[in-house]
Protein backbone atom coordinates (compact mmCIF):
# COMPACT_ATOMS: atom_id res chain seq x y z
CA UNK A 1 0.00 0.00 0.00
CA UNK A 2 2.76 2.41 0.89
CA UNK A 3 4.49 1.57 -2.38
CA UNK A 4 1.36 2.37 -4.31
CA UNK A 5 0.96 5.69 -2.56
CA UNK A 6 4.59 6.49 -3.18
CA UNK A 7 4.29 5.68 -6.89
CA UNK A 8 1.22 7.88 -7.15
CA UNK A 9 3.10 10.78 -5.60
CA UNK A 10 5.98 10.33 -8.05
CA UNK A 11 3.61 10.33 -10.98
CA UNK A 12 1.98 13.51 -9.71
CA UNK A 13 5.30 15.23 -9.24
CA UNK A 14 6.45 14.19 -12.71
CA UNK A 15 3.21 15.43 -14.27
CA UNK A 16 3.55 18.78 -12.55
CA UNK A 17 7.13 19.13 -13.67
CA UNK A 18 6.22 18.21 -17.24
CA UNK A 19 3.37 20.71 -17.25
CA UNK A 20 5.65 23.43 -15.92
CA UNK A 21 8.29 22.67 -18.52
CA UNK A 22 5.67 22.68 -21.28
CA UNK A 23 4.32 26.01 -20.05
CA UNK A 24 7.80 27.52 -20.03
CA UNK A 25 8.46 26.08 -23.48
CA UNK A 26 5.25 27.57 -24.81
CA UNK A 27 6.15 30.93 -23.26
CA UNK A 28 9.62 30.84 -24.76
CA UNK A 29 8.27 29.92 -28.18
CA UNK A 30 5.70 32.72 -28.08
CA UNK A 31 8.33 35.23 -26.99
CA UNK A 32 10.69 34.00 -29.67
CA UNK A 33 7.98 34.31 -32.33
CA UNK A 34 7.16 37.85 -31.24
CA UNK A 35 10.84 38.80 -31.35
CA UNK A 36 11.20 37.38 -34.81
CA UNK A 37 8.05 39.14 -35.98
CA UNK A 38 9.34 42.45 -34.64
CA UNK A 39 12.70 41.81 -36.30
CA UNK A 40 11.10 41.50 -39.72
CA UNK A 41 11.52 44.87 -41.53
CA UNK A 42 8.24 46.63 -42.19
CA UNK A 43 8.15 47.80 -45.81
CA UNK A 44 8.24 51.61 -46.04
CA UNK A 45 5.91 53.10 -48.68
CA UNK A 46 7.71 54.77 -51.55
CA UNK A 47 8.09 58.53 -51.29
CA UNK A 48 5.71 60.46 -53.54
CA UNK A 49 7.17 61.83 -56.72
CA UNK A 50 8.39 65.41 -56.26
CA UNK A 51 6.03 68.08 -57.58
CA UNK A 52 7.64 69.95 -60.43
CA UNK A 53 7.10 73.67 -59.85
CA UNK A 54 7.34 75.70 -63.04
CA UNK A 55 10.11 78.25 -63.08
CA UNK A 56 9.02 81.70 -62.04
CA UNK A 57 8.88 84.51 -64.55
CA UNK A 58 12.28 86.17 -64.95
CA UNK A 59 12.65 89.35 -62.96
CA UNK A 60 13.62 91.39 -66.01
CA UNK A 61 10.25 90.53 -67.61
CA UNK A 62 8.42 91.68 -64.47
CA UNK A 63 10.50 94.86 -64.49
CA UNK A 64 9.56 95.58 -68.11
CA UNK A 65 5.88 95.12 -67.30
CA UNK A 66 6.20 97.51 -64.36
CA UNK A 67 8.09 100.04 -66.47
CA UNK A 68 5.32 100.14 -69.07
CA UNK A 69 2.71 100.45 -66.32
CA UNK A 70 4.58 103.41 -64.81
CA UNK A 71 5.02 105.08 -68.20
CA UNK A 72 1.30 104.86 -69.00
CA UNK A 73 0.39 106.16 -65.55
CA UNK A 74 2.84 109.05 -65.97
CA UNK A 75 1.43 110.00 -69.37
CA UNK A 76 -2.10 109.79 -68.00
CA UNK A 77 -1.11 112.07 -65.11
CA UNK A 78 0.70 114.55 -67.37
CA UNK A 79 -2.38 115.07 -69.54
CA UNK A 80 -4.72 116.02 -66.68
CA UNK A 81 -4.20 119.74 -67.37
CA UNK A 82 -4.24 119.63 -71.21
CA UNK A 83 -7.99 120.06 -71.68
CA UNK A 84 -8.12 123.14 -69.45
CA UNK A 85 -5.21 124.74 -71.34
CA UNK A 86 -6.81 123.94 -74.69
CA UNK A 87 -10.10 125.43 -73.51
CA UNK A 88 -8.28 128.54 -72.33
CA UNK A 89 -6.62 128.95 -75.73
CA UNK A 90 -9.97 128.47 -77.46
CA UNK A 91 -11.55 131.13 -75.24
CA UNK A 92 -8.72 133.55 -76.08
CA UNK A 93 -9.08 132.88 -79.80
CA UNK A 94 -12.81 133.56 -79.66
CA UNK A 95 -12.24 136.74 -77.71
CA UNK A 96 -9.75 137.93 -80.36
CA UNK A 97 -12.29 137.17 -83.09
CA UNK A 98 -15.16 138.88 -81.27
CA UNK A 99 -13.30 142.01 -80.08
CA UNK A 100 -11.00 142.43 -83.08
CA UNK A 101 -8.10 142.93 -80.67
CA UNK A 102 -4.84 141.00 -80.71
CA UNK A 103 -3.29 139.15 -77.77
CA UNK A 104 0.52 139.41 -77.69
CA UNK A 105 0.91 136.11 -75.80
CA UNK A 106 -1.48 133.98 -77.81
CA UNK A 107 0.87 132.78 -80.56
CA UNK A 108 3.55 131.75 -78.05
CA UNK A 109 1.00 129.88 -75.92
CA UNK A 110 -0.41 128.22 -79.04
CA UNK A 111 3.06 127.13 -80.19
CA UNK A 112 3.84 125.72 -76.74
CA UNK A 113 0.65 123.69 -76.86
CA UNK A 114 1.63 122.36 -80.28
CA UNK A 115 4.95 121.15 -78.89
CA UNK A 116 3.23 119.50 -75.92
CA UNK A 117 0.67 117.66 -78.03
CA UNK A 118 3.41 116.52 -80.40
CA UNK A 119 5.47 115.28 -77.46
CA UNK A 120 2.52 113.36 -76.05
CA UNK A 121 1.87 111.90 -79.47
CA UNK A 122 5.46 110.65 -79.63
CA UNK A 123 5.23 109.23 -76.11
CA UNK A 124 2.08 107.35 -77.05
CA UNK A 125 3.82 105.93 -80.11
CA UNK A 126 6.72 104.66 -78.00
CA UNK A 127 4.35 103.25 -75.40
CA UNK A 128 2.40 101.44 -78.08
CA UNK A 129 5.58 99.72 -79.26
CA UNK A 130 6.49 98.77 -75.70
CA UNK A 131 3.07 97.25 -75.03
CA UNK A 132 3.34 95.20 -78.23
CA UNK A 133 6.74 93.98 -77.06
CA UNK A 134 5.15 92.86 -73.79
CA UNK A 135 2.70 90.75 -75.78
CA UNK A 136 5.70 88.80 -77.13
CA UNK A 137 7.03 88.28 -73.59
CA UNK A 138 3.69 87.55 -71.92
CA UNK A 139 2.96 84.19 -70.33
CA UNK A 140 0.28 82.91 -67.99
CA UNK A 141 1.38 84.13 -64.59
CA UNK A 142 -0.44 85.63 -61.62
CA UNK A 143 2.02 88.48 -61.05
CA UNK A 144 2.18 89.43 -64.72
CA UNK A 145 -1.60 89.32 -64.90
CA UNK A 146 -1.88 91.67 -61.92
CA UNK A 147 0.44 94.20 -63.60
CA UNK A 148 -1.35 93.75 -66.92
CA UNK A 149 -4.65 94.64 -65.26
CA UNK A 150 -3.10 97.83 -63.90
CA UNK A 151 -1.82 98.64 -67.39
CA UNK A 152 -5.29 98.05 -68.81
CA UNK A 153 -6.94 100.27 -66.20
CA UNK A 154 -4.53 103.18 -66.78
CA UNK A 155 -4.77 102.77 -70.56
CA UNK A 156 -8.58 102.96 -70.38
CA UNK A 157 -8.39 106.08 -68.25
CA UNK A 158 -5.91 107.68 -70.66
CA UNK A 159 -8.10 106.77 -73.65
CA UNK A 160 -11.17 108.37 -72.08
CA UNK A 161 -9.28 111.60 -71.46
CA UNK A 162 -7.66 111.77 -74.88
CA UNK A 163 -10.68 110.66 -76.89
CA UNK A 164 -13.41 112.66 -75.18
CA UNK A 165 -11.48 115.65 -73.82
CA UNK A 166 -8.25 116.37 -75.65
CA UNK A 167 -9.23 115.38 -79.19
CA UNK A 168 -12.48 117.35 -79.06
CA UNK A 169 -10.78 120.35 -77.48
CA UNK A 170 -8.10 120.48 -80.17
CA UNK A 171 -10.81 120.45 -82.84
CA UNK A 172 -12.71 123.32 -81.19
CA UNK A 173 -9.48 125.27 -80.84
CA UNK A 174 -8.81 124.97 -84.57
CA UNK A 175 -12.31 126.24 -85.38
CA UNK A 176 -11.91 129.18 -83.00
CA UNK A 177 -8.55 130.17 -84.51
CA UNK A 178 -9.96 129.96 -88.03
CA UNK A 179 -12.76 132.34 -87.06
CA UNK A 180 -10.32 135.15 -86.22
CA UNK A 181 -8.56 137.47 -88.67
CA UNK A 182 -5.01 136.31 -89.45
CA UNK A 183 -3.57 139.80 -88.88
CA UNK A 184 -5.00 139.75 -85.33
CA UNK A 185 -4.51 136.17 -84.26
CA UNK A 186 -1.26 135.62 -86.17
CA UNK A 187 -0.52 134.43 -89.67
CA UNK A 188 0.97 131.16 -88.43
CA UNK A 189 -1.72 130.56 -85.84
CA UNK A 190 -4.04 128.71 -88.22
CA UNK A 191 -1.28 126.32 -89.30
CA UNK A 192 -0.28 125.75 -85.69
CA UNK A 193 -3.89 125.09 -84.69
CA UNK A 194 -4.20 122.61 -87.54
CA UNK A 195 -1.08 120.79 -86.31
CA UNK A 196 -2.52 120.66 -82.80
CA UNK A 197 -5.79 119.22 -84.09
CA UNK A 198 -4.02 116.65 -86.26
CA UNK A 199 -1.73 115.57 -83.43
CA UNK A 200 -4.75 115.35 -81.15
CA UNK A 201 -6.40 112.88 -83.51
CA UNK A 202 -3.19 110.88 -83.89
CA UNK A 203 -2.74 110.88 -80.14
CA UNK A 204 -6.24 109.48 -79.74
CA UNK A 205 -5.65 106.70 -82.28
CA UNK A 206 -2.37 105.66 -80.70
CA UNK A 207 -3.85 105.54 -77.22
CA UNK A 208 -6.78 103.51 -78.57
CA UNK A 209 -4.29 100.94 -79.92
CA UNK A 210 -2.55 100.88 -76.54
CA UNK A 211 -5.84 100.18 -74.82
CA UNK A 212 -6.68 97.32 -77.21
CA UNK A 213 -3.24 95.76 -76.73
CA UNK A 214 -3.51 96.15 -72.95
CA UNK A 215 -6.75 94.14 -73.02
CA UNK A 216 -4.99 91.43 -75.02
CA UNK A 217 -2.16 91.51 -72.48
CA UNK A 218 -4.60 90.79 -69.66
CA UNK A 219 -6.05 87.86 -71.56
CA UNK A 220 -2.65 86.44 -72.49
CA UNK A 221 -1.33 86.51 -68.90
CA UNK A 222 -4.49 85.11 -67.29
CA UNK A 223 -3.39 81.98 -65.33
Amino acid sequence: MKKSMFALVLVSIASSAFAADFSRLSTLKAADLRAKAEAVAVPVPAAPAPVVVPASVPQDVINRFNQVKNDIWRLESDTTWVRSDLDRLESTARRIAQTNSADPFFQNDLQRMSWDIGRYNTSAQNLGMNVKNLLNLAEKDQELNRIARDIDMDARSLLNRVQFDIENSTQRLEWAVRSAKPELIGYNAQWTAMDISRNGRDFSWKVRDISYDAQSLVSKTQP
